[in-house]
């Protein structure tokens, strides 16, 4: 057999059963069809079978494909629904850290004197070089040259450059800045210098001064810049075996820089020591104890 009759048999055949199924229903109740006598109703059970199976099959077929479609667009408005829930819990818990910080900040100022500012953070500096955060504060809100930044973890920088709504802000971590203070547990004076990347570190600390790990190091107000009494970092690497005079050691900042968000600015200078008018009264005490020789 040509092999195109192979193609086209079953589907003649098809056609065949179909046209005979259609006679017989169009044919008067208890009359064969036309097409003879001869043609018993028996041999068409299995063909009628056939096309009953394959029609049923169709229909449940394109009833499975609307059901997918429908299960399909179902799922998409499911997805959608699941997207914009994750999205509102995301804003409900950045919402409650800001509640969380803002409480935090609110108590802090409680608790501080007249003279802070409340302000946010509003960008980083994105210089490879410098260490420095843009705030919402500047020249006609009240802010100073130089003035003290802290929050409720301890001390952040100093303000160096203003605008009329906005400053900026050197923190404690640039390899530029350098706070006095002293080591808590002893009141050991230390200078504090940033070390960029987020680290501080103690310098002209003598290798026989007690630098322990675990040290808290808190900001002295000898240098007339900063509050003292502010929390700077934590003593986290102590060398002493280093050629020198000075101990090497690194510090943890007890503020995490990488969450700086709410922040106060300190509007008065602090107060400081008249060293001009120390100088000449500590002269004057040692001059009272060790009188110079008078002439002859």
């Amino acid at each position: 057999m040509p092999e195109r009759w192979k193609l086209f048999l079953p589907l003649f055949l098809f056609l065949l059963a179909l046209a005979l199924v259609s006679a017989h229903a169009r044919a008067p109740q208890g009359r064969l069809s036309s097409l003879g006598t001869t043609t018993p109703l028996a041999a068409l059970s299995p063909i009628s079978f056939g096309i009953n199976w394959v029609a049923e099959e169709v229909e449940g077929i394109w009833r499975s494909y609307f059901y997918l479609v429908g299960a399909r667009e179902e799922n998409a408005r499911l997805r959608q629904t699941l997207a914009r829930a994750r999205q509102q819990a995301v804003e409900m818990e950045e919402v409650r850290a800001t509640n969380e910080r803002l409480t935090s900040l609110l108590s802090l100022r409680k608790r501080e004197p007249e003279g802070w500012l409340a302000g946010r953070v509003l960008a980083w500096d994105p210089g490879p070089w410098y260490q420095v955060v843009v705030i919402d504060q500047g020249a006609q809100d009240g802010v100073r040259p130089e003035a003290a930044v802290v929050n409720v973890e301890g001390l952040v920088g100093r303000v160096v450059e203003l605008a009329a709504h906005e400053a900026k802000v050197l923190l404690i971590t640039d390899r530029s800045s350098a706070v006095d203070g002293f080591i808590q547990r002893n009141q050991v004076n230390v200078l504090v210098s940033g070390l960029g990347a987020g680290r501080l570190g103690l310098e002209y600390t003598r290798k026989g001064e007690d630098a322990r790990l675990g040290d808290l190091v808190v900001t002295s107000g000898l240098d007339g810049v900063f509050p003292a009494g502010r929390a700077l970092g934590v003593v986290t690497q102590v060398d002493k075996a280093g050629l020198g005079l000075f101990l090497r050691a690194e510090l943890r900042p007890t503020v995490e820089f990488s969450s700086l968000r709410e922040i106060l600015i300190q509007r008065s200078k602090p107060q400081t020591f008249d060293w001009t008018t120390l100088g000449s009264d500590v002269r004057a005490v040692f001059e009272k104890k060790n009188p110079r020789p008078r002439a002859r």
